[in-house]
């Protein structure tokens, strides 16, 4: 097996941020993935949210890259904030980057599995992923993910091919019930100065959306395909706490093509 290397972040915007994953060999189980840890750059984006205060911070989902497939798919696993309930709540997508499709998804139901007094079985990670790595590995196989041994986290604006990238959101807020300023759409455009400009994703956000309508949305960066011109733009989205602050952040994904669908 691969010697496993730690986690390295690097401020500067075209040095990218590694993680290290299992081995490439798409035949044999796949083992538990290695976290790409968002933390340090959530707290440089989102910055007027931490304070001296206990609640004054963010909490921010595990993120952990799997691979990628040779047709433009991108298999992850997602950490959920548990904020009280004393759960590990855990999610693996297999998503469809030319559509934004999620191809398929497995999500813990922690309230599932209770002892003999109803009480959650604790649980983590490791377990849950030695105890499903079977079918983990038959649906990552039947979607020919490779497992990646390394992951570059690139930025916001990164080079590939010669050519400088860049991913933007744009954000428009609005006052929701609880008269605190939440995020009513979002439109991610993507650009490069040869080529143009694209939009990549929208969303709208109506009504009381008070657990769903984002805080803040912001990029974090760009893994890029080892298989083709292709990257997965990371969005990372601060959510209303259940019961207010302290706040979570969630990761969100969205699939560009580096060569095409750009106008001027």
């Amino acid at each position: 097996m691969l010697k496993q290397f730690a986690t390295l972040f690097l401020i500067a915007i075209f040095t990218p941020t590694l993680a290290i994953a299992q081995s490439t060999n798409a035949a044999a189980s796949y083992d538990q993935p290695r976290a790409v840890n968002l933390d340090p750059l959530v707290r440089r984006t989102f910055p007027s949210y931490y304070g001296r205060k206990p609640y004054q911070r963010l909490y921010t989902d595990g993120f952990y890259p799997i691979g990628w497939s040779r047709d433009g798919k991108f298999a992850y696993y997602v950490e959920p904030v548990d904020e009280a309930c004393g759960c590990y709540f855990a999610e693996l997508v297999i998503q469809d980057l030319r559509t934004d499709e999620e191809l398929w998804k497995f999500r813990n139901e922690p309230q599932s599995r209770v002892n003999d007094k109803g009480e959650s079985i604790p649980d983590d990670m490791r377990k849950l992923w030695r105890r499903n790595q079977k079918m983990f590995s038959e649906k990552l196989r039947e979607h020919g993910i490779v497992p990646q041994s390394r992951f570059a986290l690139l930025g916001r604006t990164f080079v590939s091919g010669g050519r400088t990238y860049t991913a933007k959101v744009t954000a428009k807020k609005g006052n929701d019930s609880d008269d605190m300023k939440r995020v009513k759409s979002v439109e991610l455009e993507f650009s490069t100065p040869r080529l143009g400009k694209k939009t990549i994703f929208t969303a709208a956000y109506e009504g009381d959306e008070m657990y769903v309508s984002p805080l803040e949305v912001a990029v974090a960066g760009a893994f890029k395909s080892p298989f083709e011109n292709r990257a997965a733009i990371v969005m990372i989205r601060v959510q209303r706490g259940w019961e207010g602050p302290p706040h979570t952040v969630e990761a969100q994904i969205a699939g560009s093509d580096l060569g095409t669908g750009f106008k001027k």
